[in-house]
């Protein structure tokens, strides 16, 4: 595999670099917890270490920018799950238990769902339900929550609980 022509090919990189680490790079990835495509065709990795969610071309590998940082109250990203209209980038912030929701056109965030609302304690796997609800794992106190889409309000109480472990990743089936 050649190296994306972003890199610098002076130095060593490992075979089948595309987005390289921090330690190798100044704008690389120090700890990925989650990366998607977007509907633009970009890169998007939650970089959990650098408090930050980071833009990368797709096809090169070249860094663009960093999407969301901690200016935008953002610690600890975890997992990133796109609107099924390709609109917003909903992000799991585990430093301080919310989700970010980041509007891809007007290039802004705001906290979506507030620290600790409807008991979210450890964000973790995000999925929209059929019913137009936002689904969240909430592993530290083991239970599957929903928020309201259109302004982040949680349901009266956990869709399920007492997970017997931590639930991490959430996925629409059916």
């Amino acid at each position: 595999m050649p190296f994306p022509q972003s890199l610098d090919l002076n130095q060593y990189l490992p075979p089948g670099t595309f987005v390289p680490s921090a330690k190798l790079v100044s704008n690389g990835v120090l700890e990925v917890r989650e990366a998607i495509f977007a509907p633009n065709g970009d890169l998007y990795v939650a970089d959990r270490a650098a408090d930050c969610v980071r833009a990368y071309e797709a096809r090169t590998g070249h860094f663009l920018r960093n999407l969301v940082s901690r200016s935008d109250q953002l610690e600890k990203p975890i997992h990133l799950l796109l609107s099924p209209d390709g609109r917003y980038l909903f992000i799991g912030s585990g430093g301080n238990d919310s989700i970010l929701r980041h509007d891809l056109v007007r290039n802004t965030t705001r906290v979506f769902v507030p620290p600790k609302s409807g008991g979210l304690n450890g964000p973790a796997g995000m999925a929209f339900g059929d019913d137009g609800l936002l689904y969240v794992a909430s592993r530290n106190t083991g239970e599957i929550l929903r928020y309201d889409t259109q302004d982040g309000r949680p349901s009266s109480r956990p869709f399920i609980k007492d997970f017997a472990d931590s639930p991490e990743f959430l996925t629409l089936v059916g």
